[in-house]
């Protein structure tokens, strides 16, 4: 295990000094965007992120001039990814021990936010999106989005936002953020949101991202203002599956099937499935679900996903145990879900929020580039259902 040759303690009486002098250096027109000095702020925000409170206020400041400074001609790619680290590591440690201080982030960096967003800086828009996603999953729990947030929504859903590759990533996290947030806010645009899905599915290179926007509509809107539209859901999903069967999108469909029946309930599955096309519900499972389960055993949150949904779908479908057919399939789906129980690569024990800060490779990447201290750990869908 690597040990911190540096500790918070130890940074603690120099931290006054120690920012002075490498902010001196960003301010310094003639050394602009210097990578080291930046990722050096990164490190040592990090590493005294327990006593940040004294100087949160002129740091943040600070990073937020030399924000406004790069936006108008981006110059260092890795520089400027350290500049938006930093900031996350200062959200990420004040707002941990007090999530009320979202308020202050939020009052403090939307002017420079949406200066970016205005400016269509779109080396920054990623970052941008990715912060306000971490921000809006620390608002206090029943605090709703909250007025900045719900102006910001709408245009969110622009079309021309998310022919960005680099941005849709960031995009379809913060629009999960605001479903978990203020789902009850937003219901008036679920069709919007709907077809951000439809464009996102329809691309091999987007698919997962589409089935994270639709696993938060459908755990957190209400279920009376999504079913109906889940059968032209379920019609995109057939015809996506009928045109190419990847084991990436067998995967992707079939747990959704499993959040979908977790949260809806087997018989409103089968009803679905079986609208569109008499014993599809069947079908997929013997062709689809089961022979997927057989090959390739899912781990952590999608393990405990797939538990429940083939617990309820067991355990919900009498019918399924009136013919032979019907109990074959169920004898599958019961080995499927025991082996799942089985597996240990199913266990949440390795889900951490943070892990070791040090070890990480934190830097620009070309595709997207992650904020490695904004990310969160994957929340679960049936928080209600305690572990075994």
């Amino acid at each position: 295990v690597k040990v911190t040759k540096i500790t918070g303690a130890d940074l603690k009486p120099f931290l006054g000094g120690l920012f002075t002098a490498l902010f001196g250096i960003v301010d310094n027109a003639d050394l602009n965007e210097n990578e080291y000095v930046m990722k050096c702020i990164m490190r040592s925000l990090n590493v005294a992120r327990d006593d940040l409170m004294d100087v949160v206020q002129v740091v943040l400041e600070k990073l937020t001039d030399a924000l406004a400074r790069v936006a108008k001609n981006p110059k260092n790619p890795q520089s400027n990814h350290f500049l938006f680290e930093s900031i996350a590591v200062l959200i990420r440690a004040v707002c941990t021990k007090d999530a009320a201080s979202t308020t202050a982030f939020e009052q403090f960096l939307f002017p420079p936010f949406q200066m970016v967003l205005q400016m269509e800086v779109v080396e920054f828009t990623p970052y941008v999106f990715q912060l306000l996603a971490q921000i809006l999953e620390f608002r206090p729990e029943g605090a709703g989005l909250g007025e900045a947030y719900t102006s910001l929504f709408a245009p969110l859903l622009t079309p021309l936002l998310w022919e960005r590759r680099g941005n849709v990533p960031a995009l379809t996290r913060l629009l999960t953020a605001y479903l978990a947030k203020g789902a009850s806010e937003i219901v008036l645009q679920l069709e919007g949101m709907l077809g951000v899905f439809q464009k996102l599915i329809s691309s091999k290179a987007n698919e997962a991202y589409a089935f994270d926007l639709l696993r938060g509509i459908v755990i957190y809107m209400p279920q009376e203002k999504v079913l109906p539209y889940m059968k032209q859901i379920f019609q995109i999903l057939m015809m996506k599956l009928q045109a190419g069967k990847t084991p990436k999108y067998v995967g992707l469909v079939t747990h959704f099937f499993a959040l979908f029946i977790g949260k809806f309930g087997s018989q409103v599955y089968m009803d679905q499935l079986n609208a569109l096309q008499p014993g599809l519900g069947l079908m997929l499972m013997t062709q689809v679900w089961i022979p997927r389960l057989q090959q390739f055993s899912p781990t952590r949150l999608e393990a405990k996903t797939q538990v429940v949904g083939l617990t309820k779908l067991l355990c919900e479908t009498p019918a399924l145990l009136s013919d032979p057919n019907g109990q074959q399939i169920w004898g599958q789906a019961l080995a499927c879900a025991v082996k799942i129980v089985c597996s240990p690569e199913s266990h949440l024990n390795s889900l951490s929020a943070e892990g070791n800060d040090d070890d990480v490779e934190i830097g620009y990447d070309a595709t997207f580039s992650l904020l490695h201290f904004a990310t969160r750990p994957s929340r679960d869908p049936f928080p209600e259902i305690a572990d075994a």
